[in-house]
């Protein structure tokens, strides 16, 4: 299942020559006249998967021009850190099987701040929690469980830069964090209060100040990690 169905990407439109570049130039994929099938997933984001009729070649673009409007520079900024957090976590071998970091293709300022991805085949990790809430398949949810947490602690072990941890910063990302959720009444004061003194408890910990700076993934969603048929995680650009 690709997503919903749209329509097709018309010839004259900047993204259909952005796509016929990918294909051609990246994935190899010999069209004179390509045509774009689109389809838009779900998300917290504008996201689409495209795929070319003749080749069935599939390509994951995300538009980060509509969730900034009008700043179309902080658009592209967002679309160009993403794209070089992929490059760098593929750089730290996480590629293939039983990690895969999905390759980043192209992006283009002009274009609503698109970022091209490669599609990857699998399912959700939100599916599997369905599965699991849904139909009481816990085993099925306990793997894919086994194999993100292998893929988080991969990923933290590789990318420890040895330098030692500072948890000032992420308090102060914390509070960012719980200023938006006031600000959109998501909490309230007292929740606010909590989740404070709950920082305050976790940042004293001495424990917490004795491990090496990793990199970590930005928006563990469900819907941002993919398991493959042999239990593959994938994390994906789906909804963050």
């Amino acid at each position: 299942m690709l997503g919903r169905y749209v329509g097709y990407v018309a010839g004259d439109d900047p993204l259909h020559d952005f796509l016929s570049r990918i294909i051609r130039d990246l994935l190899e994929v010999r069209e004179s006249r390509p045509a774009f099938r689109a389809f838009r997933l779900s998300g917290s984001n504008e996201v689409y998967a495209y795929q070319e009729k003749s080749s069935g070649t599939k390509i994951i673009c995300k538009f980060y021009g509509t969730r900034f409007w009008p700043d179309r520079d902080k658009a592209a900024l967002m679309a160009r850190q993403e794209y070089e957090g992929l490059q760098t976590l593929r750089r730290y071998n996480l590629i293939g099987s039983p990690h895969h970091v999905v390759r980043p293709l192209a992006f283009d300022r002009e274009i609503n701040g698109v970022l091209a991805v490669e599609y990857y085949a699998g399912e959700e990790f939100s599916h599997a929690i369905a599965r699991a809430t849904n139909h009481g398949d816990d085993a099925h949810l306990y793997w894919r469980l086994k194999a993100l947490a292998y893929f988080l602690a991969t990923q933290h072990d590789r990318t420890a830069n040895g330098e030692g941890t500072d948890f000032d910063a992420d308090c102060r990302y914390f509070d960012t964090v719980t200023g938006r959720l006031r600000k959109t009444h998501r909490i309230g004061p007292d929740e606010a209060d909590e989740l404070s003194w709950l920082r305050d408890r976790w940042c004293d910990r001495p424990q917490m100040w004795q491990d090496q700076q990793v990199w970590l993934h930005g928006d563990a969603t469900p819907a941002n990690f993919l398991f493959g048929h042999c239990v593959d995680v994938a994390p994906s650009t789906r909804s963050g």
